[in-house]
């Protein structure tokens, strides 16, 4: 299944034309290893299963239960997964996101962030943000630019909504239930969504840049804390995040984290500009 969610959303982009060569050769690079990785797991338990070592099988399983649930698949750093410098919460690039549970904005009902907005070939691009009306320039700044044609961002959107215009997905039954349209209001490509520890009472919708209130149904509260840890998905996934600090995840189609910086929202939006168009520009062509 896995090898299925590497590689489709790769071709799909690489088919419509917005994808360098560069994305297609990550499939190998990523998916070999978890093959191989596969293969040794199978030796090692047949072998200690042959033997009845107990110990050895049980030893085994411990070792690779990640990955044998598919969730402890850790893809290598390359042109996707760019590991964050001094990471400080668990997220990791090449990872699947961990659970953890928000507030959607919109309709005040909990859910799971890492699951609510569903596949459906986009990037999914995370602005984490204590304090909206302090990053309020800094949101209007990255947003005004990632939708421009100065950003690849912005021209990959362009191409393609002329893409799916010619080459659209048929509609399914379970359109009903997922209404796309709410996480492709801003663009075909990229799902945008907006995370604050802010208490409803204190933000609005009208508060967010225009692109990220196209994405009204991806504006959620951090208010949940985790009945285990105590904390929020915002220290959960970044660690800490002071008042003047704004995250940024790209999470890849498949759902595995990409990259992750941290700006300071009085000074650093063209610093975050070049950031995002510098990721994206590694195998977007647009």
């Amino acid at each position: 299944m896995h090898d299925t969610f590497n590689l489709s959303w790769k071709l799909n982009l690489a088919i419509r034309g917005l994808a360098k060569p560069s994305l297609l050769a990550t499939y190998q690079q990523e998916r070999r290893k978890i093959a191989q990785d596969l293969i040794n797991f199978d030796f090692e338990h047949a072998a200690a299963f042959a033997d009845g070592d107990s110990k050895a099988l049980a030893e085994n399983f411990a070792t690779n239960v990640g990955f044998i649930s598919g969730v402890g698949a850790h893809y290598a750093p390359n042109v996707l997964t760019i590991p964050e410098e001094g990471p400080r919460g668990v997220l990791r690039a090449g990872q699947l996101m961990v659970p953890a549970t928000v507030t959607r904005y919109i309709d005040a009902n909990p859910v799971d962030i890492q699951l609510d907005i569903p596949m459906l070939g986009q990037f999914r691009i995370y602005f984490f943000v204590p304090d909206i009306h302090a990053a309020s320039a800094f949101l209007h700044a990255v947003s005004s630019h990632v939708m421009s044609t100065d950003s690849i961002l912005g021209r990959s959107t362009l191409a393609a909504t002329k893409s799916y215009a010619v080459m659209n997905l048929p509609p399914v039954e379970a359109d009903n239930f997922l209404q796309p349209s709410r996480y492709t209001a801003a663009s075909r490509l990229f799902t945008f969504a907006t995370v604050t520890t802010m208490p409803k009472s204190s933000v609005e919708i009208s508060d967010l840049s225009p692109l990220l209130q196209k994405s009204r149904w991806t504006f959620y509260l951090d208010d949940i804390k985790a009945s285990d840890a105590g904390m929020g998905c915002t220290e959960k996934w970044l660690g800490k995040l002071s008042d003047d600090e704004v995250a940024i995840l790209n999470i890849r189609p498949d759902g595995y984290v990409g990259s992750l910086n941290r700006f300071n929202p009085q000074t650093e939006s063209c610093k975050a500009c070049q950031w995002l168009d510098a990721y994206y520009e590694g195998f977007l062509d647009a």
